[in-house]
């Protein structure tokens, strides 16, 4: 700060801060800024009003204005002691007397807002000229329309054609279907099936990260273990003879995993991984609730009625035939005997055999106690091991969740079956905190995501292997024509992602963890009107060994069946170019937070927390204001870019008015993906180009010519305008956060640019040249 400085027109500036980021004019306190109009504390006023109704206040801001004049000093500020105005002192195309200010009327109003006054007039507040940044925002408040906006039809689909329709059809059945289907399923799990695995080498996470990621899923001190810990040697079948497992006596054992993660099939391989001799001691119950009863009018009424018909199914046991009750009740029909009705046996057999009828109809009319009764008599009459799993509850709604486990509890109590209830993290914490699961104490394993890669490539060898007719597939009689193809372009993809280490960090990273999504991800690619796979398919045959290159599959993640990039287009995709006001600083506020909580820096729990309002701190000091802070960090929490400790947004609706100041975020793998790959990328820059509001209208009307030609050249400049465009607002921003450079995330996706452009010049790959970096204030040129 200097104080009393003269300039070249011989004005004496009171203050001047910040090496001339503002000037302060100050008043001796009788010279009372009087007869201003009413308005709420410290908000932010017209300055127009004001002046109309102050003589006092028009003088010292007519005296403050030369001075910032002739020293570049962008805002302006008049103080009388209890009064205090800051202003824009320069604004392009505009008076600053037609502005806006922030205006503190009261020594009360300085105590009342002091974090908004420290925000702006600190040191830091002065150095990252946040007074300046945050009026521009509320002079220019109109977002420039998308691009988006210039395309016809921006939500049309690409239809498939023939070709692809018939590769998708088949590609659902071999990829998908292939694993309910009870006539193979004993050799798809045991060729498709990734032991469960806490570590990734593709997964951008940390291991410390990833082995916590249910720590606190109780909301409570008790930590779940993990099942491939619980069993020792981390292979499934070994659960079942676990002591810890097997003396959790009277309660059922919940399974925590995450949505996709993989519960289910989890499940079915543990009873595949039996042995022959440990299969026939053992009855395997799997009722999944995500694909039955949904019909049903009650829980119970399923379950009663699921488990005697999966016992008779299954292993030929009716618990209503005569014999079997027989046995059930072979101790009451000894009570029976000796009691009056008994007495008819050998005096009149015939009677007796209907009074026995009619007592033993009774006893299996109450169908709850029948149950009980048929499972005590199978576990300790014939010394079976009984296996009971709920699964896919979570998938229904909470009432139905607590019925549920409220049933598991129950037949657990009986010590004649080993229950385990499946339910994601959120689903646990809700029910832990307010439900059924408040009131016990139950032992909790957790499953952790296999890595995706291997999933996909177990799962498309197997897919193969079916297609080329080596593994029996009763579905696919009537299609072995035209199966040829598709064995062809699923040997394509495979070959592709085992030998292209960006592929198989792509499938890891951009699914979070969730393998439902990374095969339908990789479904969907089959048979994508966005992927020539006929030309794909042609390649292949023609010179053999072809690679699908990485923005094939990208195309497909951003576009899905869509023509365009739009909101719902992609499953894994969030536009993190997107504002939600008139800044464009905020271009790069979500990259800036997915990075700040993916790095060292700040104040985290030990599971990686950071809170919502060390975040909303953060970013304040690199120049956004708490409205904008909180919407990057609702949109990014609802896009899986980053995630609570119990998937708040993402799985536990949030009220809008509800502030994420009160959460603790940290970054998930989808966002790290984000801001350290994905976002410089050709096909990323070109799909969001349309939907980012560009504030340069010259780009953006260039951009919004472009927007509907599917032209490779066409596309090609106009992700390119849309990258030079973002990296002279980078430029123009001034952000100074060490944990996240923007050029370098544009330089590492160079080549995605290069391909493109050597493609379009007809430039063989052998032959393809290399970018100069850009550096600071240069462009990028070849």
């Amino acid at each position: 700060m200097r104080v009393e400085v003269t300039d070249d027109l011989g004005g004496r500036s009171d203050y001047i801060l910040g090496n001339a980021r503002a000037i302060l004019e100050a008043k001796r306190e009788a010279k009372i800024f009087s007869k201003l109009p009413v308005g709420r504390p410290s908000s932010i006023r017209k300055m127009r009003p004001l002046l109309a109704a102050s003589p006092e206040f028009t003088a010292a801001v007519h005296q403050v204005l030369p001075y910032c004049v002739i020293h570049g000093a962008p805002i302006a500020i008049v103080c009388n002691g209890p009064q205090l105005a800051i202003f824009q002192a320069l604004t392009p195309g505009m008076s600053p007397l037609d502005g806006e200010c922030y205006f503190f009327n009261g020594f009360q109003s300085y105590i009342d807002f002091f974090p908004l006054l420290w925000t702006l007039l600190s040191p830091e507040g002065i150095f990252e000229n946040r007074a300046h940044q945050d009026l521009a925002i509320h002079r220019n408040p109109r977002i420039p329309p998308k691009a988006s906006e210039g395309i016809p039809e921006l939500r049309k689909f690409r239809y498939r054609s023939e070709f692809e329709e018939n590769l998708r059809g088949l590609s659902e059945v071999l990829l998908e279907e292939i694993e309910d289907n009870p006539n193979i399923k004993k050799d798809f799990y045991r060729e498709c099936y990734v032991p469960l695995e806490a570590n990734n080498q593709h997964l951008l996470l940390s291991k410390r990260i990833i082995s916590a990621r249910y720590r606190r899923v109780g909301g409570d001190s008790v930590t779940p273990s993990a099942v491939n810990s619980a069993t020792g040697t981390g292979k499934n079948g070994d659960l079942l003879n676990d002591p810890a497992i097997l003396s959790s006596g009277s309660r059922p054992i919940v399974v925590i995993g995450d949505v996709g993660v993989g519960k289910t099939s989890f499940f079915e391989n543990l009873y595949e991984s039996l042995d022959q001799e440990e299969k026939a001691e053992t009855y395997f119950i799997h009722i999944n609730l995500g694909l039955k009863a949904n019909l049903t009018s009650d829980i119970k009424s399923h379950v009663l009625y699921e488990i005697p018909n999966s016992l008779n199914q299954k292993y030929g046991i009716d618990i209503h035939k005569y014999e079997f009750i027989e046995s059930v009740y072979y101790r009451e029909i000894k009570s029976f005997d000796g009691g009056v009705d008994g007495r008819l046996k050998g005096i009149d057999n015939a009677a007796y055999e209907k009074e026995k009828i009619a007592f033993l109809k009774t006893l299996e009319n109450r169908s709850d106690a029948h149950l009980h009764a048929s499972l005590g008599h199978l576990a300790k009459g014939r010394n079976k091991k009984i296996i009971l799993i709920m699964d896919n509850a979570d998938q229904r709604n909470f009432e139905v969740q607590q019925e549920a486990f409220l049933i598991a509890q129950e037949l657990a109590a009986t010590r004649n079956l080993l229950v385990f209830v499946a339910l994601r993290p959120s689903t646990f914490y809700h029910s832990k905190s307010s439900g059924s699961l408040s009131g016990y104490q139950n032992k909790i394993l957790t499953i952790s995501p296999p890595p995706a890669d291997e999933v996909v490539q177990k799962r498309l060898s197997f897919a193969v292997r079916v297609a080329e007719g080596k593994v029996e597939h009763a579905g696919l009689h009537g299609a072995m024509i035209k199966i040829g193809s598709v064995a062809t372009f699923m040997n394509v993809t495979l070959r592709s992602i085992r030998n292209n280490e960006a592929i198989r960090a792509f499938l890891s990273n951009i699914t979070g963890g969730n393998t439902r999504a990374v095969i339908e991800l990789i479904t969907g690619f089959c048979g994508s009107a966005n992927v020539d796979s006929q030309k794909i398919v042609k390649m292949e045959e023609q010179y053999g060994n072809y690679r699908v290159p990485l923005h094939e599959f990208t195309k497909h993640a951003l576009l899905g069946e869509y023509a365009y990039f739009n909101p719902q287009s992609s499953q894994v995709a969030c536009n993190i170019y997107d504002t939600s006001m008139a800044d464009p600083r905020e271009h790069f506020l979500c990259g800036l937070v997915v990075a700040y909580l993916s790095s060292n820096v700040g104040v985290r729990d030990n599971d990686g927390f950071i809170s919502g309002s060390s975040i909303i701190g953060e970013m304040s000091k690199l120049g956004f204001i708490e409205a904008q802070t909180r919407h990057a960090l609702r949109r990014l929490a609802t896009k899986k870019m980053i995630e609570t400790p119990y998937a708040h947004y993402r799985e536990i609706p949030v009220a809008e008015t509800a502030n994420p100041d009160e959460f603790y975020f940290r970054a998930t793998s989808v966002g790290i993906y984000h801001i350290r790959f994905w976002g410089g990328a050709f096909t990323y820059l070109d799909a969001t180009s349309t939907d980012t509001p560009i504030f340069d209208q010259n780009i953006r009307a260039d951009v919004s010519d472009l927007a509907p030609s599917f032209s490779i050249s066409d596309r090609y400049r106009k992700a390119y305008q849309f990258r030079e465009y973002l990296f002279e607002q980078w430029s123009a921003a001034n952000i100074g956060a060490s944990y996240f450079d923007f050029v370098d995330l544009l330089q590492t996706q160079d080549k995605t640019f290069i391909d493109v452009k050597d493609a379009i010049d007809g430039v063989p790959k052998a032959r393809a040249k290399g970018v100069k970096q850009r550096t600071k204030g240069g462009a990028r040129r070849r």
